[in-house]
């Protein structure tokens, strides 16, 4: 009996440490074909989250690539959200029919950001990571509860105009945001990690 409790704790603390997050990942170097603008690694997205906090009603968008981001000329982030009702799929003529998106928030290479094109939104850069907290007061719903929002991200290079300033896309179809775990989950994750410590140990000792 205890040590099928234990075996059901440590379950569940490595359950808890794998939804924490859905962080989402990308090959390197599989920029579109329709893309004409830099390619310096700054463009490259690697992997991508968007996770939704319920205790603070606040978002946090983050992109990964495969180099330096600050200061890179003309690389911007762009999250396109599906808030519910109607949305655009702008992107079906490359091959992505699945990014529909109602919202956005555009976080870029200079340190600046916005949700559409007016509302600033603070943006913060460390080494090949870019990202931002907002308040989901800023995005509203259209019909879905904020923790069902849909996304994917894309970066550009806003030097170009029209399709070819599409670099690349994180997923290439929309998922639903991740939750920031609550506290209870963190304590099921610390526990479960405890207890396989716990049972690495006493096998170390029994192998003796």
């Amino acid at each position: 009996m205890k040590k099928l409790l234990l075996q059901a704790l440590t379950v569940a603390g490595l359950a808890a440490a794998t939804n924490a997050y859905a962080v989402t990942t990308d090959a390197a170097n599989d920029f579109l074909a329709v893309y004409t603008g830099s390619h310096d690694a700054a463009f490259d997205v690697l992997s991508a989250d968007v996770a939704y906090n319920a205790a603070t009603n606040e978002f946090v968008f983050r992109t990964t690539t495969a180099g330096p981001i600050a200061g890179v000329a003309g690389a911007a982030y762009v999250f396109g959200l599906d808030v519910g009702g109607s949305t655009n799929a702008p992107f079906a003529s490359v091959g992505l029919p699945g990014v529909t998106f109602n919202s956005t928030v555009t976080l870029r290479a200079d340190g600046t950001g916005s949700i559409g094109t007016n509302t600033p939104v603070s943006t913060h850069i460390v080494g090949n990571q870019i990202f931002s907290t907002v308040s989901a007061s800023l995005l509203p719903s259209k019909g879905l509860p904020p923790k069902d929002y849909t996304w994917t991200v894309w970066s550009i290079d806003t030097r170009v105009t029209g399709l070819g300033r599409l670099a690349d896309f994180a997923p290439n179809a929309n998922i639903t945001v991740s939750a920031v775990p609550e506290a209870d989950t963190y304590a099921m994750l610390l526990a479960g990690l405890g207890i396989m410590g716990m049972v690495a140990r006493r096998r170390s000792r029994q192998a003796d």
